[in-house]
């Protein structure tokens, strides 16, 4: 079972900011329509026309801007910038999270397939635990919200395109959809053109369901221009968390090997 990560925000104007206001993407969920097998004629014609589509996933190093919306107890705004890396080799993403005042890392967060590691500037601590959510607490109300990492960390990274391959995947040929039950919980791949539109999770044992959006530019499949998430809990049907990250000035290049440690 997938274990939870804490990441603390311990200066409280981060949780004060006034930000524009993010998008408020909409839960499709499974269809009623009939699901087959990943061994059917017609699953494998809609794999071959996804796997045929897909851009090599290519080491790179960009800045980003990130817009938290937060909704309970209260509605509020966070902005953050951060700097972001990954490497095609080893599967690592590296998120250096900064104050957009004045630019200073307060948090570092290194990532791979099966684990995350994260680290206070102001501390020399490391936390490592299994790949799972990432937990804000607000310093001010110590309401903590849930953000799905594992789906933002397939959209960086491309590892999507192995979950798709799983021969337990079932298929919805129709609105190119793939579905993938994994121990965490309920995958959906949904695919546009070739190219992987949104993913959406269902999970039980998590208490949430979240919905992961790719905006990309023609020319620019890989990294994505921005990543929106929202977090709805369970028990409420009401939403959580949006989180919108905008990634810019993106370069293909291979982080050093240093890039990857604390």
């Amino acid at each position: 079972m997938k274990e939870t990560l804490i990441l603390l925000f311990t200066v409280s104007f981060f949780l004060s900011c006034t930000a524009a206001e993010v998008e408020d993407p909409s839960f499709i969920g499974r269809d009623k329509g009939k699901y087959i097998s990943a061994k059917e004629g017609e699953s494998k014609s809609l794999l071959g026309e996804i796997l045929g589509k897909q851009t090599d996933f290519q080491s790179f190093k960009s800045e980003f801007s990130m817009q938290i919306q937060t909704f309970v107890p209260k509605k509020d705004n966070v902005s953050l910038d951060g700097k972001l890396y990954f490497s095609k080799e080893s599967k690592q993403i590296k998120i250096q999270l900064m104050d957009t005042f004045f630019g200073m890392v307060f948090t570092e967060v290194i990532a791979n397939p099966n684990q995350i590691q994260i680290k206070p500037t102001s501390t020399n601590e490391i936390q490592t635990l299994p790949m799972g959510d990432i937990l804000i607490q607000d310093p001010n109300t110590k309401k903590k919200f849930a953000i799905p990492f594992p789906v933002i960390y397939e959209y960086l990274t491309g590892t999507y395109v192995n979950e798709i391959q799983n021969p337990k995947a079932k298929f919805n040929t129709a609105d190119s959809r793939i579905a993938l039950t994994k121990p965490d919980g309920e995958y959906e791949y949904f695919f546009k053109e070739g190219n992987l539109d949104r993913l959406e999770l269902s999970s039980i044992k998590r208490g949430l369901k979240a919905i992961a959006l790719v905006k990309t530019k023609p020319e620019q499949i890989h990294p994505p221009k921005e990543i929106l998430t929202k977090v709805i809990s369970l028990d409420t049907e009401k939403e959580n968390v949006l989180i919108q990250i905008k990634l810019k000035k993106s370069q293909m290049t291979e982080p050093p090997a240093n890039t990857f440690r604390f």
